[in-house]
């Protein structure tokens, strides 16, 4: 059965419809467990949201696993909302517990944090970029690059944007990962953040190329109280496919005969039935042949970064790893020239592999292809992404609870 299109509702899951036949997890792109553990699996979880007590080992194993990339919620034939019921009890347990202080190194709003590690070690042109973009001079309509792209603004300088004003800031956070982590309180908070920041700069379309950004505006933040009632959010990937297909840039380089795999976004699932065509449309008119990879579109795999979203996980230097691992092995499994991403954040956590010398973020092939030279940034990102953590992220037993956001 393929897998039905649905966008995320903020209900839970639904236990009484659940007829626990277990495709969620039999189906689950990283765990895919054999059918009959699939039912006994869910069944303990279900048990478990309705009256928190000990684990069976192999629950809590997949409590651990599970990377909140919502395959299973498009998964199941009865619209159950299975994702809902992971994110339910990750909250659950963090009420109780906290958060491992080994998290506190990746929340969007800790200082310092993983992404303004990397901003200290910014070059004066990409910091000049950076505080242009944090103007609040009123603007209609602008370019929203969201907290990953922000990391690595080279991206941005290109004239692809040459009509589109930027802005935005690591502090105007979608919330995503707090969203992803089940941390609801957080979630809402960074809901009123954007709210009041649009309406101060009087925003009435917003173009964005991340896709996380496109579906926590478009579709979860309005659930979290967020009010963005005449302000549109658009996907900058179509806008850029329709100014390539109508000659606006012209395309002097092609790539005809070189084959590309792509990653896809774990929003792409959940944001609009069918949006991951949009990279590969692009992707095919600068001449690619795209080849899939065996786990793509709704069946995709996270990067990585979700394998650290589980409250078990914690951000587990461990499962980071092997969140990426898995991902570059199915990745390298299409055989393909060039590996494609169209999230920064993936490109981050990928690029720092055997496979890095081939990965290509879709905004760096379409700079290409109308006669720009690309920085290429993306390796030296990674590497600098990956000694903060080293150097940077503490361990120990203690737990803490995130103050509020401001």
């Amino acid at each position: 059965m393929k897998p039905r299109f649905r966008h995320y509702e903020r209900k839970p899951f639904d236990a009484e419809k659940c007829t626990r036949c277990g495709e969620c997890l039999a189906r689950c792109p990283v765990m895919n467990l054999p059918p009959g553990q699939a039912k006994q699996e869910i069944e303990a979880l279900i048990r478990y949201g309705q009256q928190p007590e000990a684990l069976p080992k192999s629950t809590a194993k997949v409590l651990r696993a599970c990377t909140s990339c919502f395959a299973c919620n498009l998964l199941c034939p009865e619209n159950c909302r299975p994702t809902n019921l992971f994110l339910d009890i990750w909250h659950q347990e963090y009420t109780r517990q906290g958060l491992p202080e080994r998290a506190r190194y990746f929340l969007p709003h800790s200082r310092p944090n993983f992404r303004t590690y990397l901003l200290d070690r910014f070059a004066e042109k990409e910091w000049d970029a950076l505080h242009a973009w944090a103007s609040l001079e009123p603007v209609e309509t602008m370019f929203y690059p969201g907290c990953n792209l922000i990391t690595m603004p080279s991206l941005l300088l290109s004239r692809i944007f040459e009509d589109l004003p930027i802005r935005g800031g690591l502090e105007y956070c979608c919330g995503e990962m707090y969203f992803r982590m089940g941390l609801y309180e957080q979630v809402e908070q960074a809901a009123a953040i954007c709210t009041r920041y649009f309406r101060e700069l009087g925003a009435r379309t917003v173009y964005l190329s991340c896709t996380a950004g496109l579906n926590m505006f478009t579709h979860v933040l309005p659930q979290y109280g967020a009010d963005f009632s005449g302000i549109s959010f658009v996907p900058f990937l179509k806008y850029l496919y329709e100014r390539l297909a109508s000659g606006v840039l012209p395309i002097v380089k092609r790539f005809d005969g070189q084959t590309i795999t792509l990653q896809d976004s774990c929003h792409a699932k959940i944001y609009e039935e069918d949006f991951d065509a949009w990279p590969r449309k692009i992707l095919g008119h600068l001449g690619f042949e795209v080849i899939e990879a065996p786990k793509h579109g709704q069946n995709g795999l996270c990067c990585g970064i979700g394998s650290g979203f589980s409250h078990a996980s914690g951000y587990a230097k461990t499962t980071l790893v092997a969140g990426q691992r898995a991902c570059l092995s199915n990745l390298q499994k299409a055989g393909t020239d060039y590996i494609g991403v169209y999230c920064a954040g993936c490109l981050e956590m990928l690029a720092l592999s055997e496979s890095g010398g081939k990965m290509r973020h879709i905004l760096e092939l379409v700079q290409e292809a109308i006669g720009e030279s690309p920085e290429r940034k993306h390796w030296g990102t990674a590497f600098k992404l990956a000694a903060g953590v080293l150097r940077n992220q503490r361990g120990g037993s203690g737990r803490f609870k995130p103050p509020p956001i401001e």
